[in-house]
């Protein structure tokens, strides 16, 4: 296993929070418009789970179980649906999807906290775009979310892997000392790798995120590049971190979507040639 600069207690304190959010319950209630709502759990379903639903009075929504709430209507309704949901305050958060037809334009707003409003029309790119505001609202729980509801699973591992990309981004401008921002980003690459895992219903050992993280890290040879453009512009020190560290980890979080949607085979040289093919 390749040797990486890191504290193993400190990743072993990663990979137990990876494992306890793998395990946090997410489920998803429909609510709403009854056609709506017909179509929505034939949406959510494919290929795994059937999310729950409820069909009665907006009014009522306070009175609805489940961590996060989908609820679609038609235009008529949004005003009533705002006020319930104002009022129901559901402790996972909840998506609006307000049926516009041919007007709708996908646009999203956030009416309060934890809800997202989303002018929607039912095509593909409609549904897609409430998948990946069920990923963003779930905040924490959307590695668990993405685990149960295959539909959402491309949209929270791409969440986890553009977070992880952006810290590592702030760390490398974080650090004066060159090298002293490598166990930072590599503590945030193995914590990825274990989300992604655990997000394409992957049980992946901790051994096995470290020897990942570490081979693909030094697979592509980012850092490389990165020390010979401090050679030779050393003023840009800190700019030069950062975008290594963002780009050499969303080739690790990339690779690894592409590792696990593949079947996760067996061999790590697998995913250090997918970071690689990313890379070019």
């Amino acid at each position: 296993m390749a040797k990486l600069p890191l504290n193993l207690s400190k990743a072993m304190d990663v990979w137990r929070e990876v494992s306890a959010r793998s395990d946090q319950s997410a489920g998803i209630t429909l609510a709403g418009d009854p056609s709506l709502v017909a179509l929505a759990q034939q949406r959510f379903s494919v290929g795994g789970t059937v999310p729950a639903s409820w069909v009665g009075p907006l009014a009522e929504l306070t009175s609805v179980p489940g961590e996060l709430l989908v609820v679609l209507v038609p235009a008529e309704a949004e005003a009533e649906a705002l006020a319930a949901l104002e009022e129901a305050a559901p402790k996972g958060g909840a998506v609006l999807a307000v049926d516009e037809g041919t007007e709708a334009t996908g646009k999203v707003s956030y009416p309060f906290r934890r809800c997202a409003r989303l002018s929607f029309f039912d095509g593909p790119a409609g549904w897609r775009r409430i998948f990946g505001l069920c990923a963003e609202v779930a905040g924490d729980h959307g590695v668990a979310l993405g685990r149960r509801y295959p539909v959402v699973r491309t949209v929270a591992a791409r969440r986890v892997i553009y977070r992880t990309a952006g810290q590592n981004a702030l760390i490398g401008l974080a650090f004066f000392i060159p090298g002293a921002d490598m166990p930072a980003m590599t503590l945030n690459q193995i914590k990825m790798v274990l989300s992604v895992a655990s997000i394409y219903g992957e049980e992946i050992s901790f051994e096995r995120a470290v020897e990942l993280a570490g081979i693909v890290g030094m697979g592509f040879g980012l850092r490389a590049i990165a020390r010979r453009l401090l050679r030779s512009t050393p003023g840009i020190g800190l700019v030069v971190r950062a975008v290594t560290g963002y780009t050499a980890t969303l080739a690790i979080g990339l690779g690894a979507v592409q590792y696990f949607e593949k079947g996760a085979p067996a061999s790590t040289s697998r995913v250090v040639a997918l970071a690689g093919s990313l890379k070019r």
